[in-house]
C-alpha cells in the first residue's frame, strides 16, 4: 500500500500515522511533500516537490494542507493518474472555491476519485449497534464539540492540541473559527447517522450566537477574528437540532458527540471520553453504557478509506455522494459565516 500526503502538519503526525501503524504496520509506505522544509514526520519519506510525490505509483493521496490550499492541490492531483484522492475537512475554505470545486468534480471521471473526509463521519456506533433503528423515533438532536482548554500567562483561555493535550500556540484567524473548523465534524456525524436511519439530506441552520476566544461578539465587517464559540440551530432531515461549538470550554468542558432524544422518552448519546467513544442509553432511572475503543481516525481509515472495507471498494458510487454531502455542509457553514460578518 503506497500512500501520499500533501501537507505534513500536526494532523498527519498525531492522527494519521499512529492510526496507519496500528492498522497496517509496515505494509503502508508513506511519501509526502510540504512547502515547509522543516516538516519531516517520522514514517514518511519526504519528496522535494509535488511532481516528485506524484511520480510515485500512489494508491491513495491525502490532501492535508490548510483548507484554503486544498483546492489548488486537488486540481493538480486530478491531472495526475492517482486513482484515489482524499481531502481533509473542510474540503474548501471559501464560497468562491465551492463553485470551482463543483466545476472540477463535474469533469469526466473526477467525482469517483475524490472523497471529502471528515473523520467524524465514521462515528456511527449508535446506529451500528442497533440502539437507533429509524429516524422517525427521534424528536430532537443536540450536537456538541466543546473542547477542553487551559489558560495562558495572561489568564486568558488557551486552546489545547486535540491529540496531545499540550497548549496550542497557534493564533486562529477567520475562516478557521469554530463554525467551519469544527462545525463540519458535528454536521458530518449527524447527517451520516440520519442517513443510515433512512433520513433525507435536507438541512437548514441559523447562527444564534458567535463569540471570539475572549467571549466578545463577532462584529460585521470583521474578517480576521476567529470564532471561539458558536450556537447553531435548525433542522436536519426535518428533525430539530442544536449544535454547540466551543474551543475554549475550560479544563473540564469536554463534550464531543451527539445526543438523540427519542419519542418514548429515552436519550441515547455518543460522546468521546479520553481515547474511546462511549455510548450511553438513559431510560428513566436505568442507565447503560458501552465503550467503543479505538481512535476516530483508525475507525475512519479502516471503515471508509483504506482496505477491503473502503467506500472505493465496497460502494464506489457512495464516494461521490459522500463528497457531495461534505461539500453541502461546508457551503452551508460558509454561508453562515458570510451572514455573520458580511459579504467577503
Amino acid at each position: 500500500m503506497l500512500l501520499g500526503f500533501v501537507g505534513l502538519g500536526a494532523v498527519v503526525e498525531t492522527a494519521y500515522l499512529p492510526a496507519l501503524r496500528t492498522l497496517f504496520g509496515e505494509s503502508a509506505r508513506c511519501f509526502g511533500f510540504d512547502v515547509q522544509p522543516a516538516k519531516k514526520p517520522e514514517g514518511i519519506t519526504r519528496c522535494g516537490s509535488l511532481a516528485e510525490l506524484f511520480s510515485h505509483p500512489l494508491d491513495t493521496l491525502f490532501i492535508t494542507t490548510t483548507s484554503l490550499h486544498h483546492l489548488a492541490i486537488l486540481e493538480q492531483a486530478l491531472a495526475s493518474s492517482i486513482p484515489r484522492i482524499v481531502v481533509e475537512k473542510p474540503i474548501v475554505g471559501t464560497l468562491s472555491q465551492i463553485q470551482t470545486l463543483k466545476t472540477l468534480l463535474a469533469l469526466p471521471g473526477a467525482a469517483s476519485r475524490v472523497l471529502a473526509l471528515d473523520h467524524w463521519m465514521a462515528r456511527l456506533a449508535a446506529v451500528q449497534r442497533g440502539l437507533l433503528s429509524t429516524v422517525s423515533d427521534i424528536i430532537k438532536i443536540e450536537g456538541f464539540l466543546q473542547e477542553p482548554s487551559g489558560f495562558n500567562a495572561k489568564g486568558e483561555p488557551a486552546a489545547l492540541n486535540f491529540a496531545t493535550g499540550e497548549p496550542d500556540t497557534r493564533t486562529l484567524r477567520h475562516p478557521d473559527g469554530v463554525i467551519l473548523d469544527i462545525g463540519t465534524h458535528v454536521l458530518a456525524m449527524l447527517r451520516e447517522s440520519l442517513r443510515y436511519l433512512g433520513g433525507q439530506d435536507d438541512m437548514a441552520l441559523e447562527l444564534m450566537t458567535a463569540r471570539d476566544r475572549l467571549g466578545h461578539d463577532i462584529r460585521k465587517g470583521d474578517f480576521t477574528t476567529a470564532e471561539g464559540e458558536a450556537h447553531l440551530q435548525g433542522r436536519v432531515s426535518g428533525i430539530p437540532v442544536d449544535i454547540w461549538l466551543n474551543k475554549y470550554a475550560g479544563p473540564s468542558g469536554e463534550k464531543k458527540g451527539l445526543w438523540f432524544y427519542l419519542r418514548d422518552g429515552r436519550v441515547i448519546s455518543q460522546d468521546r471520553r479520553g481515547t474511546e467513544d462511549v455510548l450511553t442509553l438513559v431510560d428513566g432511572d436505568n442507565v447503560q453504557r458501552w465503550p467503543v475503543p479505538g481512535t476516530i481516525y483508525a475507525h475512519c481509515l479502516a471503515e471508509r478509506i483504506l482496505g477491503a472495507k473502503s467506500l472505493f471498494e465496497t460502494d464506489p458510487l457512495e464516494v461521490s455522494r459522500t463528497t457531495h454531502r461534505r461539500t453541502a455542509e461546508v457551503e452551508l457553514l460558509l454561508t453562515l459565516q458570510q451572514q455573520l460578518r458580511g459579504p467577503h
